[in-house]
């Protein structure tokens, strides 16, 4: 993507409600922003709608767009990938015993998103081809946890996305990757958090993955981390008395 005087808008886990995530795009037209998605597109829509492979259509369709990889993007592909028998040598059980199946579907997996997904190969090709970071031009990082195991994976932003693109290209590497995107709080640590600004030569980051309870998104560390998961999806389960969160704490306009 060129440099631009665009503004950019952030969007962080949509977990399939595409029709909010209609409403939370209109007020920005794609021509006059360039948009980041910081993935989780699927589990947690309306069951049976669907909702998360045309939330996954509505990023890959919009112009000045670009995407990075969610845990729950690659839980799909995992349960994808075993639904079609790929690589029985792979160990598909959790640590507790459970097979991915169960976890997907205890985590709202939709069956009717992996059949939009199956069948559409092009998507599939598109959530395969997603990077882990993005690096944009004013040295922001964009990436979907607030962790820090992506520096584990390569030196550089390009070296880190080389690698991901080979572990799914590779039958049984999502699973690889996504060990890599469960991780929470690792930003928490002012020290921590420098070394990893440090890590990909960038002054800040921005994240999705780790629900807040604010009206916008969430600031910390003199700006240099900023989160975008507000509780987003109205079908995702909530504590009693727990209430989705406002489209303006997911979806934003990145502070210059």
């Amino acid at each position: 993507m060129a440099a631009t005087s665009r503004p950019v808008l952030i969007v962080g886990d949509v977990q399939g409600d595409v029709e909010r995530l209609l409403e939370a795009l209109q007020p920005f037209p794609e021509d006059e922003v360039d948009t980041i998605f910081l993935g989780d597109f699927f589990q947690g829509g309306a069951p049976g709608a669907g909702g998360g492979a045309a939330a996954a259509r509505l990023a890959r369709a919009r112009r000045n767009s670009r995407t990075v990889l969610g845990n729950h993007d690659l839980f799909l592909l995992v349960v994808l990938e075993r639904t079609r028998g790929v690589d029985e040598s792979v160990n598909w059980r959790s640590r507790d015993g459970y097979t991915i199946e169960d976890l997907w579907l205890n985590r709202r997996g939709d069956w009717a998103d992996l059949r939009a997904v199956d069948e559409d190969r092009d998507l599939e090709a598109w959530l395969r081809s997603l990077p882990f970071l993005l690096r944009l031009d004013d040295g922001t990082l964009a990436q979907h946890t607030d962790d820090d195991r992506y520096a584990e994976i390569g030196a550089s932003v390009d070296a880190v996305n080389d690698t991901v693109r080979g572990w799914l290209a590779t039958p049984g590497g999502v699973l690889t990757a996504l060990r890599y995107t469960i991780g929470r709080y690792g930003f928490s640590d002012a020290q921590r958090l420098e070394r990893y600004l440090r890590h990909f030569d960038v002054w800040r980051v921005v994240h999705g993955h780790t629900p807040h309870w604010n009206e916008t998104p969430t600031v910390s560390h003199d700006g240099r981390v900023l989160g975008f998961d507000g509780r987003f999806s109205r079908y995702w389960g909530r504590d009693p008395g727990e209430e989705t969160g406002p489209i303006g704490a997911t979806v934003a306009l990145l502070p210059p």
